[in-house]
């Protein structure tokens, strides 16, 4: 019986000097590999119905823009505005756009927007970029989080 209370001791032991060392140890390797692409719950892609119903259940401040397929939102401080395709029936969001209020010090935003999108950090003239989903391209400038779908955006710029 004293044995197995020694194993069972050194077996913890072993365990919260991993997770000390490696904190990532007891995370789910899925997880590792899910990506976040959405900014307060938007996400290109997301169809008009989709977004109209988080907007309901997140109890949102939004109103419907100037365009009538833009919404602005206050959420947390923050200025959000969603853009979507006037063109297809069902309204896709192709934008979305974070204006911040108070973004703090860019190198540690930087490092948090890196870990909260499980993506690494490009630095170019205008800021910094993610690549975050397929097709999603995340920027950063300093005081704004600019979420895109890349495809959408291009074609919409074509027929402009």
């Amino acid at each position: 019986m004293k044995f197995a209370i020694v194993i069972a001791g050194l077996i913890v032991v072993v365990v919260a000097a991993l997770v000390a060392i490696q904190p990532s140890f007891l995370k789910p390797a899925s997880l590792a590999l899910v990506k976040k692409s959405d900014i307060f719950g938007f996400s290109p892609g997301m169809t008009f119905d989709e977004t109209s119903k988080l907007v309901s259940q997140r109890h949102y401040l939004c109103r419907q823009g100037r365009n009538s397929h833009t919404l602005e939102c206050e959420i947390n401080g923050a200025k959000v505005t969603v853009d979507s395709d006037e063109a297809d029936a069902s309204h896709p969001i192709w934008r979305v756009n974070a204006t911040l209020n108070n973004p703090g010090a860019p190198d540690a935003a930087v490092k948090s927007i890196s870990e909260q999108f499980n993506a690494q950090a490009i630095k170019d003239r205008e800021g910094w970029t993610w690549i975050v989903g397929r097709g999603l391209k995340l920027s950063y400038d300093g005081l704004a989080l600019n979420l895109v779908d890349e495809a959408a955006e291009a074609r919409l710029r074509k027929e402009r």
